[in-house]
């Protein structure tokens, strides 16, 4: 009983630690990503999609690579969805309470339509995969592959005039910097990892459940301070790209890494069916996202209290299905 306690209070300190290193690492990788944006000469969304999601993305594929080495497909599955699920409520949910309670308007480029039809498309794959073999090397190929085509067709589609003017002070050593803070997302994801097989060893909670909450909510921490970061400074349009971006690299990166990784015990206790709502959630809540975005690329859009409720009670809603 007491080495329990002391197990406990182990895995509490490592995600609490985590957590903390993830908001803050974040915080510094959304400015810095920005930076680079400008000294590199491409759009704001392409930012957000690639270099912020990829980077708010890390834990995630960490935490799922380290998961992977130990054969816990069920915690694998639970983080991508998991996450997925929390960025679109929980974090786009957010961010509209905090616009609506404000009572102020938001509007999108037009151009992200594009980009909520990949997401679409994306996520649909994602159910595919998950109902026929998530842990197949074809299955990881294919994620990957859909990846590079997506990262090629942003690349062709965002590039912007460099602006010549003076260097900003800050914009010095701009890559070491990214790296650097992506190496404490790193570590932080580790100290997570950590924390939640702490609990699953110790706790009878099941793979399934501690990977729809633990891993997924601790992993997506990055996603929620830097959308409320931006969202604070009125930057919806990089929001959105960044919560696109994210649930695309979750879905064909790191759902690609247990198929890289696979072994006979990945198999073990995993039962799609356990899965088919929780995929249904999120493809309605993605659904909504998308239609909502749209929306506001025709005309500036008043955000209603109703619609942040809806996305913020629909994952506690899935955490029902998830236990």
């Amino acid at each position: 009983m007491v080495q329990k306690k002391i197990n406990m209070l182990i895995a509490i300190s490592a995600i609490a630690s985590g957590i903390v290193l993830i908001w803050v690492s974040a915080e510094k990788l959304e400015k810095y990503s920005v930076l680079a944006a400008k000294k590199f000469g491409l759009s704001p969304f392409f930012i957000g999609s690639t270099v912020i999601a990829f980077g708010t993305s890390a834990p995630e594929m960490l935490t799922t690579f380290f998961v992977s080495l130990e054969s816990q497909g069920s915690m694998v599955i639970g983080n991508v969805i998991g996450s997925n699920v929390a960025n679109l409520s929980l974090v786009f949910g957010s961010m509209l309470l905090v616009i609506s309670l404000k009572k102020l308007s938001m509007q999108q480029s037009k151009d992200i339509y594009k980009n909520l039809i990949i997401l679409l498309i994306s996520t649909g794959l994602v159910w595919i995969i998950i109902a026929t073999d998530p842990f197949n090397i074809i299955s990881s190929l294919i994620l990957l592959a859909s990846l590079f085509l997506v990262i090629m067709f942003w690349y062709k589609n965002s590039a912007v005039e460099i602006d010549s003017e003076e260097n900003d002070p800050e914009e010095s050593h701009t890559s070491l910097k990214l790296i650097l803070s992506l190496g404490f997302l790193v570590f932080a994801a580790w100290l997570i990892t950590f924390g939640a097989n702490q609990i699953l060893d110790n706790f009878n909670l099941g793979q399934l459940f501690i990977g729809y909450t633990v891993l997924a909510i601790g992993t997506s921490l990055p996603e929620i301070a830097a959308s409320v970061s931006l969202a604070l400074k009125g930057r919806y349009e990089t929001v959105s790209g960044t919560l696109i971006g994210s649930n695309i690299f979750n879905g064909l990166c790191v759902l690609a890494i247990p198929g890289l990784l696979s072994s006979p015990e990945m198999y073990l206790g995993w039962n799609y069916s356990s899965w088919s709502p929780l995929l249904l959630i999120l493809f309605i809540v993605t659904l909504i996202f998308s239609a909502f975005i749209f929306s506001s690329t025709k005309k500036e859009k008043k955000v209603s209290l109703v619609i942040s409720i809806f996305f913020l009670s629909s994952y506690f809603i899935s955490l029902y299905f998830a236990y």
